[in-house]
Protein backbone atom coordinates (compact mmCIF):
# COMPACT_ATOMS: atom_id res chain seq x y z
CA UNK A 1 0.00 0.00 0.00
CA UNK A 2 2.78 1.96 1.12
CA UNK A 3 4.32 1.46 -2.59
CA UNK A 4 1.19 2.00 -4.77
CA UNK A 5 1.28 5.75 -3.22
CA UNK A 6 4.80 6.63 -3.58
CA UNK A 7 3.87 5.44 -7.13
CA UNK A 8 1.15 7.85 -7.64
CA UNK A 9 2.36 10.84 -6.32
CA UNK A 10 5.65 10.72 -8.86
CA UNK A 11 3.25 10.17 -11.54
CA UNK A 12 1.81 13.18 -10.80
CA UNK A 13 4.77 15.20 -10.25
CA UNK A 14 5.96 13.72 -13.43
CA UNK A 15 3.01 14.99 -15.18
CA UNK A 16 3.01 18.28 -13.59
CA UNK A 17 6.54 19.20 -14.63
CA UNK A 18 5.64 18.35 -18.04
CA UNK A 19 2.87 20.25 -18.20
CA UNK A 20 4.69 23.30 -16.93
CA UNK A 21 6.93 22.93 -19.93
CA UNK A 22 4.85 22.98 -22.32
CA UNK A 23 2.74 25.66 -20.72
CA UNK A 24 6.22 27.90 -20.74
CA UNK A 25 7.07 27.05 -24.46
CA UNK A 26 3.63 28.09 -25.49
CA UNK A 27 3.65 31.17 -23.86
CA UNK A 28 7.44 32.08 -24.50
CA UNK A 29 8.55 35.86 -25.59
CA UNK A 30 10.18 36.25 -29.05
CA UNK A 31 11.97 38.89 -30.16
CA UNK A 32 10.43 40.92 -33.11
CA UNK A 33 11.46 44.30 -35.00
CA UNK A 34 9.01 47.01 -35.52
CA UNK A 35 9.91 49.59 -38.21
CA UNK A 36 7.52 52.43 -38.07
CA UNK A 37 7.99 55.47 -40.64
CA UNK A 38 11.53 54.24 -41.00
CA UNK A 39 12.68 54.07 -37.79
CA UNK A 40 13.35 50.86 -36.33
CA UNK A 41 13.21 49.30 -32.70
CA UNK A 42 13.01 45.49 -31.22
CA UNK A 43 10.58 44.25 -28.90
CA UNK A 44 9.77 41.00 -26.98
CA UNK A 45 6.17 39.84 -27.46
CA UNK A 46 4.20 36.79 -26.96
CA UNK A 47 1.60 37.33 -29.41
CA UNK A 48 1.14 35.20 -32.48
CA UNK A 49 0.72 37.56 -35.30
CA UNK A 50 1.52 40.99 -36.85
CA UNK A 51 -1.79 42.76 -35.53
CA UNK A 52 -0.52 41.24 -31.75
CA UNK A 53 2.80 42.00 -32.35
CA UNK A 54 1.75 46.00 -32.93
CA UNK A 55 -0.42 46.37 -30.42
CA UNK A 56 2.29 45.02 -27.88
CA UNK A 57 4.11 47.77 -29.21
CA UNK A 58 1.26 49.97 -28.29
CA UNK A 59 0.48 50.81 -31.74
CA UNK A 60 -2.63 51.09 -33.75
CA UNK A 61 -3.09 50.39 -37.39
CA UNK A 62 -5.70 53.56 -38.84
CA UNK A 63 -7.65 53.48 -41.65
CA UNK A 64 -4.66 55.18 -43.96
CA UNK A 65 -1.76 53.09 -42.61
CA UNK A 66 0.05 50.35 -44.45
CA UNK A 67 0.91 47.39 -42.02
CA UNK A 68 3.27 44.66 -43.88
CA UNK A 69 3.05 41.62 -43.80
CA UNK A 70 -0.98 41.43 -43.73
CA UNK A 71 -2.03 41.88 -39.68
CA UNK A 72 -2.96 38.35 -39.73
CA UNK A 73 0.01 37.44 -40.82
CA UNK A 74 2.15 34.42 -38.32
CA UNK A 75 5.24 35.66 -36.63
CA UNK A 76 8.23 34.14 -35.25
CA UNK A 77 11.06 34.87 -33.80
CA UNK A 78 12.98 36.96 -35.52
CA UNK A 79 10.64 38.64 -37.80
CA UNK A 80 10.15 42.10 -38.87
CA UNK A 81 6.73 43.86 -39.02
CA UNK A 82 6.73 47.23 -41.44
CA UNK A 83 4.09 50.24 -40.21
CA UNK A 84 3.67 53.22 -42.19
CA UNK A 85 1.36 55.46 -40.82
CA UNK A 86 -1.12 57.64 -42.73
CA UNK A 87 -0.69 61.41 -42.75
CA UNK A 88 -3.13 64.09 -44.22
CA UNK A 89 -1.85 66.85 -46.54
CA UNK A 90 -4.09 69.93 -47.69
CA UNK A 91 -2.10 69.96 -50.65
CA UNK A 92 -1.95 73.43 -53.06
CA UNK A 93 -0.77 73.17 -56.10
CA UNK A 94 -0.36 75.57 -58.16
CA UNK A 95 -3.26 77.41 -56.93
CA UNK A 96 -5.33 74.59 -56.60
CA UNK A 97 -6.26 72.60 -53.71
CA UNK A 98 -6.80 68.88 -53.05
CA UNK A 99 -6.60 66.14 -49.84
CA UNK A 100 -4.33 63.37 -49.91
CA UNK A 101 -3.51 61.09 -47.71
CA UNK A 102 -0.05 59.68 -47.82
CA UNK A 103 2.95 57.36 -45.95
CA UNK A 104 5.78 59.84 -46.06
CA UNK A 105 7.22 60.91 -43.00
CA UNK A 106 8.89 63.76 -44.77
CA UNK A 107 8.02 66.24 -47.37
CA UNK A 108 10.14 64.91 -50.10
CA UNK A 109 9.29 61.65 -49.49
CA UNK A 110 5.71 62.81 -49.79
CA UNK A 111 6.34 64.68 -53.10
CA UNK A 112 8.15 61.66 -54.63
CA UNK A 113 4.59 59.39 -53.59
CA UNK A 114 2.40 61.34 -55.24
CA UNK A 115 4.80 62.08 -58.27
CA UNK A 116 6.44 65.50 -57.54
CA UNK A 117 9.71 66.55 -59.52
CA UNK A 118 12.48 68.38 -57.09
CA UNK A 119 12.24 71.18 -59.94
CA UNK A 120 9.02 72.12 -57.85
CA UNK A 121 8.94 74.42 -55.59
CA UNK A 122 7.36 74.15 -51.98
CA UNK A 123 6.69 76.13 -48.90
CA UNK A 124 8.46 74.48 -46.55
CA UNK A 125 11.62 72.58 -46.34
CA UNK A 126 11.83 69.32 -48.10
CA UNK A 127 14.00 67.37 -44.80
CA UNK A 128 10.57 68.47 -42.91
CA UNK A 129 8.88 65.56 -41.02
CA UNK A 130 5.78 65.18 -41.72
CA UNK A 131 3.02 65.22 -38.05
CA UNK A 132 0.55 62.70 -37.68
CA UNK A 133 -1.69 65.50 -37.41
CA UNK A 134 -2.78 67.45 -41.15
CA UNK A 135 -0.88 69.84 -42.42
CA UNK A 136 -0.60 71.99 -45.28
CA UNK A 137 1.61 71.67 -48.37
CA UNK A 138 1.94 74.31 -50.87
CA UNK A 139 4.02 73.28 -54.16
CA UNK A 140 4.44 75.58 -57.29
CA UNK A 141 5.51 74.29 -60.61
CA UNK A 142 8.10 75.78 -63.01
CA UNK A 143 6.35 78.39 -65.60
CA UNK A 144 7.83 79.45 -68.46
CA UNK A 145 6.19 82.99 -69.63
CA UNK A 146 7.60 86.35 -70.86
CA UNK A 147 7.87 89.95 -69.23
CA UNK A 148 8.11 93.40 -71.55
CA UNK A 149 9.29 96.25 -69.87
CA UNK A 150 11.15 98.80 -69.88
CA UNK A 151 11.99 98.23 -74.16
CA UNK A 152 13.49 94.71 -73.37
CA UNK A 153 11.36 91.35 -73.40
CA UNK A 154 12.57 88.45 -70.90
CA UNK A 155 11.66 84.72 -71.59
CA UNK A 156 11.96 83.42 -68.08
CA UNK A 157 11.14 79.83 -66.19
CA UNK A 158 9.95 80.70 -62.20
CA UNK A 159 8.59 78.76 -60.07
CA UNK A 160 7.40 82.17 -58.40
CA UNK A 161 3.54 81.56 -56.90
CA UNK A 162 2.20 85.28 -58.14
CA UNK A 163 3.10 87.53 -60.03
CA UNK A 164 4.22 90.42 -57.43
CA UNK A 165 6.75 87.33 -56.19
CA UNK A 166 8.10 86.95 -59.93
CA UNK A 167 8.39 90.97 -59.76
CA UNK A 168 10.11 90.65 -56.81
CA UNK A 169 12.93 88.06 -57.59
CA UNK A 170 13.85 89.41 -60.79
CA UNK A 171 14.62 93.20 -59.15
CA UNK A 172 11.86 94.63 -61.08
CA UNK A 173 10.06 98.05 -59.71
CA UNK A 174 6.82 99.31 -60.61
CA UNK A 175 6.10 102.08 -59.18
CA UNK A 176 2.25 103.23 -58.08
CA UNK A 177 1.51 104.83 -61.28
CA UNK A 178 2.75 102.10 -63.38
CA UNK A 179 0.56 99.68 -65.47
CA UNK A 180 1.10 96.15 -65.13
CA UNK A 181 -1.34 93.66 -67.88
CA UNK A 182 -2.58 91.93 -65.09
CA UNK A 183 -3.15 92.13 -61.49
CA UNK A 184 -0.10 91.93 -59.07
CA UNK A 185 -2.11 89.74 -56.57
CA UNK A 186 -2.62 87.09 -59.45
CA UNK A 187 -1.53 83.42 -59.63
CA UNK A 188 1.38 83.22 -62.55
CA UNK A 189 -0.37 81.64 -65.67
CA UNK A 190 2.45 79.34 -68.10
CA UNK A 191 2.82 80.82 -71.53
CA UNK A 192 1.47 84.12 -70.51
CA UNK A 193 3.32 87.43 -71.24
CA UNK A 194 3.19 90.40 -68.00
CA UNK A 195 3.41 93.63 -69.71
CA UNK A 196 4.65 96.13 -67.62
CA UNK A 197 3.90 99.98 -69.05
CA UNK A 198 6.05 102.59 -67.28
CA UNK A 199 3.66 106.13 -66.26
CA UNK A 200 5.48 109.09 -65.99
CA UNK A 201 3.63 112.88 -65.84
CA UNK A 202 5.71 115.77 -66.91
CA UNK A 203 4.67 119.17 -65.87
CA UNK A 204 3.80 121.84 -68.68
CA UNK A 205 3.28 125.50 -69.07
CA UNK A 206 2.13 126.68 -72.06
CA UNK A 207 1.40 131.15 -73.07
CA UNK A 208 -1.81 131.58 -74.32
CA UNK A 209 -3.31 135.48 -75.54
CA UNK A 210 -6.09 136.34 -73.38
CA UNK A 211 -8.26 138.73 -75.46
CA UNK A 212 -9.07 142.45 -74.49
CA UNK A 213 -12.32 144.05 -74.06
CA UNK A 214 -14.02 147.15 -75.99
CA UNK A 215 -16.15 149.47 -74.76
CA UNK A 216 -17.71 151.18 -77.56
CA UNK A 217 -19.28 155.19 -76.99
CA UNK A 218 -21.80 156.64 -79.82
CA UNK A 219 -20.31 159.34 -80.98
CA UNK A 220 -22.30 162.04 -83.30
CA UNK A 221 -19.21 163.93 -84.64
CA UNK A 222 -18.41 160.32 -86.42
CA UNK A 223 -21.41 158.50 -89.21
CA UNK A 224 -22.97 155.74 -88.98
CA UNK A 225 -20.59 153.24 -89.14
CA UNK A 226 -17.22 154.99 -88.62
CA UNK A 227 -15.06 153.99 -85.98
CA UNK A 228 -12.28 155.53 -84.27
CA UNK A 229 -9.86 154.20 -81.48
CA UNK A 230 -9.02 156.04 -78.56
CA UNK A 231 -7.05 153.42 -76.73
CA UNK A 232 -5.98 150.50 -78.26
CA UNK A 233 -6.81 147.16 -76.68
CA UNK A 234 -3.91 144.99 -76.28
CA UNK A 235 -4.40 141.32 -75.65
CA UNK A 236 -2.92 140.17 -72.31
CA UNK A 237 -1.08 136.51 -71.60
CA UNK A 238 -2.18 133.58 -69.67
CA UNK A 239 -0.14 130.67 -68.12
CA UNK A 240 -1.34 127.12 -68.43
CA UNK A 241 -0.22 124.67 -66.40
CA UNK A 242 -0.98 121.36 -67.79
CA UNK A 243 -0.09 117.64 -66.37
CA UNK A 244 0.96 115.39 -69.13
CA UNK A 245 0.99 111.81 -68.75
CA UNK A 246 3.64 109.64 -70.58
CA UNK A 247 3.29 105.87 -70.96
CA UNK A 248 6.48 104.53 -71.97
CA UNK A 249 7.48 107.82 -73.49
CA UNK A 250 5.05 109.15 -75.46
CA UNK A 251 2.07 111.71 -74.62
CA UNK A 252 -1.46 109.68 -73.70
CA UNK A 253 -3.55 112.87 -71.69
CA UNK A 254 -3.23 116.24 -71.10
CA UNK A 255 -4.93 117.40 -68.05
CA UNK A 256 -5.28 121.38 -67.41
CA UNK A 257 -4.55 121.93 -63.58
CA UNK A 258 -4.16 125.88 -63.63
CA UNK A 259 -4.59 129.16 -65.50
CA UNK A 260 -2.77 132.46 -63.63
CA UNK A 261 -3.00 135.47 -66.04
CA UNK A 262 0.49 137.28 -65.89
CA UNK A 263 -0.21 140.01 -68.27
CA UNK A 264 -3.62 141.37 -68.42
CA UNK A 265 -5.20 142.81 -71.49
CA UNK A 266 -6.21 146.00 -72.15
CA UNK A 267 -9.13 147.36 -72.79
CA UNK A 268 -9.59 148.94 -75.81
CA UNK A 269 -12.20 152.20 -75.93
CA UNK A 270 -13.53 153.32 -79.71
CA UNK A 271 -16.12 155.45 -80.50
CA UNK A 272 -18.98 154.59 -82.88
CA UNK A 273 -20.52 157.18 -85.22
CA UNK A 274 -24.04 157.91 -84.51
CA UNK A 275 -24.74 160.28 -87.00
CA UNK A 276 -26.89 159.47 -89.88
CA UNK A 277 -25.23 158.80 -93.27
CA UNK A 278 -26.16 160.79 -96.29
CA UNK A 279 -28.36 159.48 -98.71
CA UNK A 280 -26.61 157.15 -101.26
CA UNK A 281 -26.66 157.32 -104.93
CA UNK A 282 -28.76 154.92 -107.09
CA UNK A 283 -26.59 151.67 -107.10
CA UNK A 284 -25.89 150.45 -110.57
CA UNK A 285 -27.35 147.25 -112.50
CA UNK A 286 -25.51 144.25 -111.62
CA UNK A 287 -23.90 142.94 -113.87
CA UNK A 288 -22.89 139.74 -112.45
CA UNK A 289 -23.93 137.34 -109.62
CA UNK A 290 -20.13 136.91 -108.70
CA UNK A 291 -19.29 137.99 -105.02
CA UNK A 292 -17.33 141.35 -105.57
CA UNK A 293 -13.86 141.63 -104.28
CA UNK A 294 -12.25 143.85 -102.40
CA UNK A 295 -9.17 146.82 -103.51
CA UNK A 296 -7.02 144.10 -103.19
CA UNK A 297 -7.80 141.99 -106.35
CA UNK A 298 -8.90 139.03 -103.77
CA UNK A 299 -12.50 137.25 -104.10
CA UNK A 300 -12.19 137.46 -99.78
CA UNK A 301 -15.97 136.92 -99.86
CA UNK A 302 -15.70 133.48 -102.13
CA UNK A 303 -13.35 132.55 -99.14
CA UNK A 304 -15.68 133.42 -96.18
CA UNK A 305 -18.59 131.39 -98.48
CA UNK A 306 -16.51 128.51 -98.10
CA UNK A 307 -15.14 129.29 -94.82
CA UNK A 308 -18.49 130.24 -92.86
CA UNK A 309 -20.93 130.26 -95.76
CA UNK A 310 -20.56 134.11 -96.01
CA UNK A 311 -21.64 134.99 -92.22
CA UNK A 312 -19.01 137.84 -91.52
CA UNK A 313 -19.81 137.72 -87.17
CA UNK A 314 -19.90 133.70 -87.18
CA UNK A 315 -18.91 132.01 -83.61
CA UNK A 316 -19.82 128.60 -83.23
CA UNK A 317 -17.56 128.14 -80.20
CA UNK A 318 -15.18 125.87 -81.79
CA UNK A 319 -12.08 128.48 -81.53
CA UNK A 320 -12.58 130.11 -84.97
CA UNK A 321 -14.49 133.12 -85.83
CA UNK A 322 -15.78 135.60 -88.45
CA UNK A 323 -16.43 134.95 -91.89
CA UNK A 324 -12.79 134.28 -92.69
CA UNK A 325 -12.51 131.70 -89.78
CA UNK A 326 -9.51 133.94 -88.10
CA UNK A 327 -8.32 131.95 -84.56
CA UNK A 328 -7.78 133.97 -81.54
CA UNK A 329 -4.13 134.14 -81.77
CA UNK A 330 -3.70 134.48 -85.26
CA UNK A 331 -6.31 137.64 -85.32
CA UNK A 332 -4.30 139.36 -82.83
CA UNK A 333 -0.77 138.64 -83.94
CA UNK A 334 -1.64 140.29 -87.00
CA UNK A 335 -2.87 143.42 -85.77
CA UNK A 336 -6.58 142.51 -85.53
CA UNK A 337 -6.48 143.75 -82.14
CA UNK A 338 -6.32 147.33 -83.63
CA UNK A 339 -10.14 146.61 -84.47
CA UNK A 340 -11.94 144.09 -82.18
CA UNK A 341 -10.89 141.70 -79.82
CA UNK A 342 -12.26 138.58 -82.12
CA UNK A 343 -12.59 138.50 -85.57
CA UNK A 344 -16.50 138.22 -85.54
CA UNK A 345 -16.72 141.54 -83.73
CA UNK A 346 -14.99 143.19 -86.34
CA UNK A 347 -16.35 144.83 -89.73
CA UNK A 348 -16.26 143.03 -92.72
CA UNK A 349 -13.68 145.57 -94.17
CA UNK A 350 -11.09 144.70 -90.84
CA UNK A 351 -11.41 141.09 -91.81
CA UNK A 352 -10.26 141.67 -94.96
CA UNK A 353 -7.69 143.83 -94.23
CA UNK A 354 -5.60 141.60 -91.66
CA UNK A 355 -6.79 138.53 -93.87
CA UNK A 356 -5.14 140.80 -96.65
CA UNK A 357 -2.14 141.21 -94.43
CA UNK A 358 -1.74 137.56 -93.42
CA UNK A 359 -1.87 136.44 -97.02
CA UNK A 360 0.61 138.79 -98.28
CA UNK A 361 3.02 137.10 -95.16
CA UNK A 362 2.00 133.25 -95.82
CA UNK A 363 0.17 133.34 -99.15
CA UNK A 364 -3.68 130.82 -99.12
CA UNK A 365 -1.97 128.31 -96.42
CA UNK A 366 -3.68 129.72 -93.56
CA UNK A 367 -7.11 128.81 -95.96
CA UNK A 368 -5.69 125.46 -97.17
CA UNK A 369 -9.55 124.24 -98.61
CA UNK A 370 -11.07 127.67 -99.12
CA UNK A 371 -7.57 129.57 -99.80
CA UNK A 372 -8.05 128.30 -103.52
CA UNK A 373 -11.17 130.29 -104.31
CA UNK A 374 -8.86 133.55 -104.19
Amino acid sequence: MHRSIKIGLYGTLVAGIIGGTLAFTGTSDKTVTIKVDGESKQIKTSADDVAGALSSAKYTVGAHDVVAPAPNTAIKNGSTVVLKRGRLLHLVVDGKARDVWVTAPTVADALSQLGYSTDNAVSVSRDKRLPLTESTLDVTSPKALTITHDRKVQHITTTDATVSALLTSQNIEVAPTDIVSVPVTSALVAGENIVIQRVAVRTVVEARPVPFQVTSVRDSQLTVGEKQVIKAGRAGTAHITYHVALVDGVAKKKTQVSSVVVAPPVTQVQHIGSKPKPAAPAAPAATSNAAPKDTSGLNWDAVAACESGGNWAINTGNGFYGGLQFDAGTWLSNGGGAYAPRADLASRSAQIAIATKLYNARGSSPWPVCGQRL
